[in-house]
């Protein structure tokens, strides 16, 4: 256990509800600032439709989604529900880490979780299912930690954590699939400890587990009547040609650029350290909910491709304890890691602060005139000018049309900015979870209205001509920011729609 010091809070328990206070206004400011994503706005798009399951991920955050736009609308303030469950995971984390390595870890956790870019942006304010992925771990984590760490002089109540580990597991399975691997790592911990085993003897962790099945029942229905769509693609995501061992080295870099590299310096500490003792069953207990993410997402791509950094985040969320058991130590001998964390910080602050500007205003595209083909902040710009954009060239959304648009993202940005009164489908072979909500046989002779990127109307042209009687001229609509047209679509009226567009997905994204 480590101990308080002139270098650390003194009280780190209410030092980490500061930094949580702190950081769920900034990331309500941002919220508020940056407009939604491209996995935001599919999210909100096709959560508008109920389902046991969805074609990209489980439900759980599709569910919350639907409920909250019911109550809130469309728009930014959907990630407020997504924004306080991050702020609830940031305080079981703070739980956490305090019953395994003490209070001053535990503040030191908070904080470098807090600045992590992941975790503080993705995770912790987008409409995306690793938010609540992370508060049902996080919540089974700290059941199972009480359970195997108790407080001396407590005895564990094996029924209540056994019970809350299996629901709580059962919801993850419900967010996203990397919860397999989580129960993987818990299952080896129980079988690779003395403790653990001795607990197989109750029948808690049995009829937990029963209980987190039964949970995840949803999502193998929904796959199991859909000839297990959501399983083989998320599956088959990762895969390339050949083996390429290089690939490894350039995901872990790509995952220490997504936690940014002054937070990952001292989670690799943090690792050393805990293999220092190897035999600490506080270590081991963290490594098996870890090390299943991190290895899998960064060992496999040298035998696919380089796959997303994100990926592998899950697992380094269960490294943060190391991290603030190390920051916590160097707390001890006075090299002040609170340096680091005000600067840090202030540097994060700036760059949201610059991110939030740009996609607001665009205003750096006004000084570097090329920067429209390459800006990322384009990404979070709404197309919520598209329909005033087509009344003005009189192209008319009544009469029965439909939407087509040149890929999945962009059908999820026309949906949002028409506020679903369309409907709105890709006019490609990938058309993600549209191709499980929209019945293209009762769209059989109704016109449409093909909304495309410019530089790809000539390729989406070619794909429909057979699947419409006419296809109309294009008219060119400019969307942008501040008087800066930086998105260039075509609009062009389809007639008769005649037979329906072979969605195949290939089994890849």
């Amino acid at each position: 256990m480590t101990t308080l010091s002139p270098y650390a809070p003194s009280d780190p328990r209410r030092a980490a509800l500061l930094v949580i206070a702190g950081t769920l206004a900034l990331r309500l400011v941002m919220a508020a600032a940056i407009g939604l994503g491209t996995d935001e706005i599919y999210t909100v798009a096709v959560s508008r439709s109920l389902s046991w399951s969805y074609f990209d991920h489980p439900p759980l955050h599709q569910w919350i989604t639907h409920a909250a736009a019911s109550l809130l609308g469309d728009g930014r303030q959907l990630r407020l529900p997504f924004i306080a469950l991050f702020a609830l995971t940031t305080w079981l984390l703070f739980l956490i880490t305090e019953r395994l390595y003490g209070p001053a870890a535990g503040f030191w956790a908070v904080v470098s979780l807090n600045l992590a870019g992941f975790f503080t942006l993705s995770a912790g304010s987008w409409i995306v299912p690793d938010g609540v992925l992370l508060l049902m771990l996080a919540i089974a984590a700290l059941a199972l930690a009480r359970q195997f760490f108790p407080v001396a002089g407590k005895v564990p109540t094996p029924w209540l954590n056994w019970l809350v580990a299996g629901t709580a597991l059962g919801l993850a399975g419900l967010s996203k699939y990397h919860a397999a691997l989580a129960a993987l790592g818990i299952a080896a911990f129980v079988i690779a400890t003395p403790e653990g085993r001795r607990s197989l003897r109750h029948p808690a962790p049995w009829l937990g587990a029963v209980l987190a099945g039964v949970i995840v029942l949803p999502v193998l229905i929904w796959n199991a009547q859909n000839g297990w769509a959501s399983f083989l693609f998320q599956a088959l995501r990762s895969q390339g040609a050949g083996f390429s061992p290089w690939l490894v080295p350039a995901s872990l870099l790509a995952q220490a650029g997504w936690l940014l590299p002054w937070v990952f310096v001292p989670l690799v500490s943090g690792l050393w350290l805990g293999w220092r003792s190897l035999r600490d069953r506080r270590f081991g207990f963290l490594m098996a909910l870890a090390m299943p993410s991190i290895a899998v997402f960064t060992l496999t791509p040298a035998f696919g491709n380089l796959g997303l950094p994100h990926w592998a985040m899950p697992g380094w969320f269960f490294v943060m304890p190391l991290a603030g058991l190390a920051l916590a130590r160097l707390a001890e001998t006075g090299t002040r890691p609170m340096r680091w964390a005000r600067i840090s910080a202030l540097g994060s602050v700036i760059v949201l602060a610059l991110l939030a500007s740009q996609a607001a205003t665009g205003w750096l595209g006004r000084i570097i005139p090329n920067l429209p083909r390459h800006d990322p902040t384009l990404e979070t710009f709404g197309w919520d000018q598209l329909r005033g954009q087509l009344e003005a060239r009189q192209i008319s959304l009544d009469h029965g049309r439909f939407i087509v648009a040149d890929s999945w993202q962009n059908a999820g940005r026309i949906d949002v900015a028409l506020a679903g009164s369309v409907p709105v489908m890709p006019g490609t072979g990938d058309p993600r979870h549209y191709a499980f909500i929209i019945d293209q046989t009762s769209l059989i002779g109704r016109d449409a209205v093909v909304i495309v990127r410019a530089r790809r109307e000539a390729l989406l042209r070619q794909q429909l001509a057979s699947h419409f009687e006419s296809l109309g001229p294009g008219q060119p609509i400019r969307l942008g920011r501040g008087g800066q047209a930086e998105i260039e679509l075509v609009a062009i009226v389809a007639t008769g729609f005649a037979k329906p567009l072979p969605w195949a997905y290939g089994l890849r994204p």
